[in-house]
Parts: C-alpha cells; sequence; structure tokens
C-alpha cells in the first residue's frame, strides 16, 4: 500500500488542526508521508474542495488521499474509505466531496464506512472528526490495513451526490459546467483529460456560456498566445481550462463556479 497521504482541507495554517492530524498519523504510522495538498481552501467549500483533490488523484493517483471539508462533522453522514477502480484510495466524510477524485481513477469500486471502534477510539469528538477518525483511518491504511478492515461496505450507489457533474456528450458537444477558479482567474471546465484522449488534437474550442459563444485557441500553454488574449488548453488540474495570458479569464468573462458551459471541438 502507498505510503503517501495527499492532505487537503478548509482548516488553514493558523490553527492547530493541520498539525494535530500530522501528529497523529505519524503516530499511528511513522512511515507515513504527508503532502499537505493544500488547506487554504474556502470553509465549507464542498466543490472547491473536490476539484483540487481530483487533480491530486490526476498527478498523483497511487497515493492515499485525505479530503477533509466536512460542515456536517458530528452528524448522520458517514465517514468514508472509497476504493477506485484504479487501485486510488480515498478518505473523508460522505459528502460528495471524494466523488470527482474517484472518477480520475476509474470511479467507485469498493466503499466502506469507517467505524471508530476498529480505530480503537472510544468515541470521536463531535467537532473533529478529522483527527479522530480519518486521520487515524488513512495512517491504517499507509501501514498497510485493508480498506475492508477499515469498517462495513456500503452500496457506493447510495452516497451522496458529487458538487458538481461529469460532462456528457450531446452529439459533437460536450455538456459540462464551470469546475473551479483559480488564483490567476483561469477557468476549469468538468471537461477532463480522459474525456479528451479519444478525440483528436483540436485547432480551435467554441465554447458558450451565458450570451457568449466564443472560439478560442487550443494551445500546449499558456504563453502560446499572446498576453491578454484567451487560450483553451489542458492545465496541472487535468481539466479543460479557459485561460487568458497574463489575465484573468474569470473576470474577463464574468464567469463563476458553477457556470454552465457546451464546448465543442474545432
Amino acid at each position: 500500500m502507498q505510503s503517501i497521504i495527499c492532505f487537503t482541507s478548509d482548516f488553514g495554517m493558523g490553527d492547530t488542526w493541520v498539525g494535530i492530524c500530522h501528529a497523529v498519523i505519524y503516530k499511528a504510522c511513522p512511515q507515513a508521508r504527508v503532502v499537505d495538498l493544500a488547506h487554504d481552501v474556502p470553509p465549507y467549500d464542498i466543490r472547491k474542495a473536490a476539484a483540487v483533490a481530483a487533480a491530486g488523484v490526476w498527478q498523483l493517483p497511487d497515493a492515499i488521499h485525505l479530503v477533509v471539508v466536512d460542515p456536517g462533522v458530528g452528524g448522520p453522514r458517514k465517514d468514508l474509505c472509497l476504493v477506485t477502480a484504479g487501485g486510488t484510495v480515498l478518505v473523508g466524510p460522505d459528502n460528495g466531496v471524494l466523488l470527482p477524485a474517484s472518477w480520475r481513477s476509474g470511479g467507485v469500486s469498493e466503499a466502506y464506512a469507517i467505524q471508530p471502534e476498529v480505530l480503537k477510539f472510544e468515541g470521536p469528538l463531535a467537532t473533529f472528526h478529522a483527527r479522530d477518525v480519518l486521520a487515524p483511518a488513512a495512517a491504517a491504511l499507509a501501514c498497510g490495513i485493508e480498506p475492508a478492515a477499515l469498517g462495513e461496505r456500503i452500496d457506493a450507489g447510495r452516497l451522496a451526490p458529487p458538487p458538481f457533474s461529469q460532462a456528457r456528450r450531446e452529439g459533437d458537444v460536450f455538456v459540462a459546467e464551470s469546475v473551479d477558479i483559480d488564483r490567476f482567474g483561469s477557468v476549469r471546465i468538468s471537461v477532463s483529460s480522459d474525456d479528451l484522449r479519444s478525440e483528436r488534437v483540436p485547432d480551435r474550442v467554441e465554447m458558450a456560456f451565458g450570451h457568449t459563444v466564443m472560439e478560442v485557441p487550443f494551445r500546449r500553454t499558456f504563453s502560446d498566445v499572446g498576453e491578454g488574449e484567451p487560450v483553451a488548453l489542458v492545465d496541472s488540474s487535468g481539466w479543460l481550462t479557459l485561460a487568458v495570458f497574463k489575465g484573468s479569464a474569470a473576470d474577463r468573462y464574468g464567469i463563476e463556479p458553477g457556470t454552465p458551459f457546451r464546448v465543442r471541438l474545432l
């Protein structure tokens, strides 16, 4: 089992939460290596966390991915361990945050509801399942415990829905949505690198959103167009992305996360 744990949360770095989770992991599994993927996800922003985790799986598919953005902590939602068809293991709450990451590795093949007593805790603190359930579960996996040992197998079809949907085809059009806006204002769209793999490499991409229909050159990187010009590409997140070289596509075109898109390769 992979001993790298990729950790994503909305905890920030101004409190003890991230450090305590690190300590819990290292105490339970000293050989684990924790990669802090992102902890400045806006509070409660499940969509952003799901996009970050999906990008992490795209880049590190063999890691254990611990994702904790959990507004329902302590409530009836389950703590999950998901195993994907491609072998990636995901740990987090049952609020949809793990599902886009699972798409990057073939979808969910096994789902388990983590039982805290298996991890030798008398009972988790209602407000801190990250410390008391999820981080220990990730540590156990990093030390070779099988996912099935963490709890009861459950029906993957009954998990909470994802915060955004996969792109779908309608003829020659991808029906999609903006998944995420990065800090440079680039717009990530829910057309994945896997969706594009079976397509010919286009010269241009038609993008329709709101009242706008535009054709954008499809290129390898941002600087393949002039400064201030729009470009479409697959960025480091593995999503089709609308960017402006040295500018903000989101500001220029008034795009927010969740904006519907129709995409045609030209």
